[in-house]
């Protein structure tokens, strides 16, 4: 199973990182609250579940990983508990929306078939 991690550059400034809420129906901070997907649908869903920043000078999705799908259980080492206040009901654990972790959770993304290299 995996998360769908939202990266956008507008998203940097929040205080966790930001996961899509089951059935691609918002977003939220705590894992728990996060909706988990099979590997069968990221795949059928290709662009929508892991797509890369626009590029004004290639014109195309060239740039940085901007939304990720991670397998779940990659994640459980960047949990921590959110602030007190921070989450409605304090509910976490949640990950904490660093440089470091951002450039952790892109290494760790599922890639897509038609990304990978054949041998």
């Amino acid at each position: 199973m995996y998360y769908v991690i939202d990266l956008r550059e507008k998203m940097n400034r929040n205080p966790y990182i930001t996961f899509w809420r089951p059935n691609d129906a918002g977003y939220c901070y705590p894992v728990p609250w996060a909706g988990e997907y099979t590997e069968k649908r990221i795949i059928e869903g290709d662009d929508y579940y892991t797509q890369r920043r626009w590029q004004e000078r290639t014109g195309a999705y060239t740039g940085i990983w901007e939304r990720v799908a991670v397998r779940t259980d990659l994640i459980k080492p960047f949990c921590i508990e959110p602030a007190h206040g921070m989450v409605d009901g304090n509910i976490g654990p949640v990950i904490a929306n660093t440089g470091k972790i951002r450039t952790a959770l892109r290494r760790l993304r599922f890639i897509l078939p038609k990304e990978r290299i054949a041998p």
